[in-house]
């Protein structure tokens, strides 16, 4: 009967809609499941890739520190350098100045030992000297009498005793005879001059040992310091050289995490928007499905309580026992053979299940049974023979 075929399509959609949601909520849960792991995942990579950022960044920061304190180092060491080499120099100058200065002190101070000496000799032992032999003795005096001045030797008594001597002339010198041997000239040289000169050598000999000596230890000193601090310098300049390439590597690392961090954010927010979206799009889907599910449940209740049991034989029927499934679904599709199905019942006095329903449920419901698909599902197939008998 027609009837039967109308209850038997709409059972049939029933069973299809419930086998659609079935897959289609698998579907779901695994897209669900896709959603939620890989959010898990990548806030856990975005929360590690901060963690990797800040750690970067305060890294690159005490390297910046330290590369400026070095760069403080190195030009404190430098200066220090800088001012030990010149005093260095200046030391060697100097000492240079000092060594001619002692170099010529001495050469002076011997000669006029030596000047001194041979003079105190000819005049002992020459009883007639010649006029040559006491010009000789005269320039020799002149000579150790300006040195003794210029070094500050000598006393009151010893100066007259050489000018008294060094100012008359030779031939009156010479007829004195031999009172020069008594004269006190030869004690004055003896006794005064030349110990003087003497010590005079011997203090200069000592001074020019001990400021080489201070000069030696110096510069020994000033080299070691020297040394030491450019050994300080040159660990300073490695020591900045790898906190540079530290800053390079590391920068570099905060591009990439930095780079990756984005990425994954975009990433993170597009999928959060797909996944809110596709979780509407469920809901939606769900009433939607739902609805329908409740809609055929009424209208195979209503045909098969108000149409089935109350049939009379005015009750559309349909002639041709095996019709094919375009014949059923071109019957579904047909406004008038549908409306024929509900005269049946009014004339029976059932109220039609198209007005016991939502119109929206109604609606896809006559869209799954014309052969449409429901709003966001798949196009419902089917496969049924209709008859009918009028």
């Amino acid at each position: 009967a027609a009837v039967d075929k109308a209850v038997e399509l709409l059972e049939g959609l029933q069973a299809q809609v419930l086998k659609e949601g079935e897959e289609e909520a698998a579907t779901y849960n695994k897209f669900a499941c896709f959603c939620k792991e890989t959010t898990t995942e990548k806030l856990e990579a975005i929360s590690k890739g901060e963690d990797d950022k800040t750690d970067l960044v305060a890294d690159i920061n005490k390297l910046t520190t330290k590369r400026g304190e070095l760069d403080v180092a190195i030009k404190d060491s430098e200066d220090v350098i800088a001012k030990a080499e010149k005093d260095m120099k200046l030391k060697t100058e100097e000492r240079s100045i000092t060594n001619k200065v002692y170099d010529a002190n001495s050469a002076d101070l011997q000669a006029a030992l030596d000047a001194l000496s041979g003079a105190i000799k000819m005049l002992k032992t020459s009883k007639t000297p010649s006029l040559a032999q006491l010009g000789s003795v005269s320039q020799t005096l002149r000579t150790a009498a300006t040195l003794a001045d210029a070094l500050g030797l000598g006393t009151e008594a010893s100066r007259k005793a050489v000018a008294s001597f060094v100012q008359k002339p030779a031939n009156e010198v010479q007829m004195e005879d031999y009172k020069f041997h008594s004269d006190d000239i030869i004690a004055t040289l003896e006794e005064q001059l030349l110990p003087q000169f003497r010590d005079k050598k011997v203090e200069i000999d000592k001074e020019e040992v001990e400021s080489v000596k201070v000069f030696d230890s110096f510069m020994q000193e000033q080299t070691h310091f020297v040394k030491t601090v450019k050994h300080k310098l040159e660990d300073a300049k490695k020591e900045k050289e790898d906190a540079i390439a530290d800053i390079e590597a590391n920068s570099q690392r905060l591009s990439t995490v930095e780079a990756d961090l984005l990425d994954d954010k975009e990433y993170t927010n597009k999928l959060s928007k797909m996944c809110s979206d596709k979780a509407k799009t469920w809901d939606q889907r769900s009433k939607t499905r739902a609805a329908e599910i409740q809609t055929l449940t009424q209208a195979i209740s209503i045909v098969k309580g108000a149409v089935t049991d109350k049939t009379t034989a005015n009750t559309i029927r349909f002639a041709q026992q095996d019709v094919t499934v375009n014949y059923a679904r071109a019957v579904a599709s047909d406004p008038a053979a549908m409306r024929a199905i509900e005269v049946a019942a009014e004339d029976l006095e059932a109220p039609s299940f198209l007005q016991q329903v939502s119109p929206a449920s109604a609606l896809a419901v006559v869209r799954r049974l014309r052969g449409a698909p429901a709003e966001g599902a798949a196009t419902v197939e089917v496969e049924a023979a209709a008859g009918a008998d009028v």
